[in-house]
Order: structure tokens, then C-alpha cells, then sequence
């Protein structure tokens, strides 16, 4: 696809990298919306800023990459760089939760008829 981005797994990350990366990571953003299994390989359906998807190749992202991770891009000379921002990925996914939370103790005090539909 030439649409698709490049990316590069970064070798060599020190662990200490992960957690200030979060707090201060001013570039791109990339959320891994699925993984899945495809006739070319596994494949990462990754959202970009905007909203559009692309399906990357799992093995160019970092090890251990899962979905719903936020994935930090940085721009080198050899290409993209993904980061796993696991910081911004669990705020992100805490916020879901109380969301959908919310979500559901709302949805428990609505009326449902015979047929199962509930009227909002």
C-alpha cells in the first residue's frame, strides 16, 4: 500500500523512556484500534490523527504492542519510530471504563418493553 505508514520498531528502548515520554510527547499520536490475523500476516488496524485507519504490520511496531495502546510517533532519518506511551494508554483506558461505567448504571434505569427495546 503506498498510503501506509512506515514505521520502524525502535531496538534498543530503554525502559526509563516510557514514562516521561507520556507526560511530554509532542508528536504524533497513533491508537491501535485491532490486531488480527491476515493471509500476509498479522496486521495492526491503527487510527491516525483525523480519524482515518491504515493496517500496519504488527513486527514494525514495538514488542508488545496490544490494542487500545497509544502509540507516540517520532520522525527519524530512516523513517517513523513508534514509542508505546503506556501512560497516556492507561489514563485513556481508565477514562473509558468510568465512561462506559456511567454508561451502564444509566442504561440500568431505563424502561424496556416486552420486546427487550428501551425508549431513550
Amino acid at each position: 500500500m503506498k498510503d501506509e505508514p512506515k514505521v520502524e520498531q525502535q531496538q534498543n528502548a530503554a525502559p526509563a523512556l516510557v514514562t516521561p515520554l507520556d507526560r511530554r510527547w509532542a508528536g504524533e499520536r497513533w491508537t491501535v484500534d485491532g490486531i488480527e490475523d491476515t493471509p500476509t500476516g498479522r496486521m495492526a488496524r491503527v487510527e491516525l490523527p483525523g480519524g482515518r485507519t491504515v493496517d500496519i504490520l504488527l513486527s514494525s511496531l514495538p514488542d508488545g504492542v496490544q490494542e487500545g495502546d497509544i502509540l507516540g510517533i517520532q520522525d527519524g532519518p530512516d523513517g517513523a519510530v513508534a514509542h508505546i506511551l503506556k501512560e497516556e494508554t492507561q489514563t485513556r483506558q481508565a477514562e473509558a471504563q468510568a465512561e462506559l461505567d456511567t454508561l451502564n448504571v444509566r442504561g440500568a434505569a431505563l424502561a424496556v418493553n416486552a420486546d427487550g427495546e428501551i425508549t431513550l
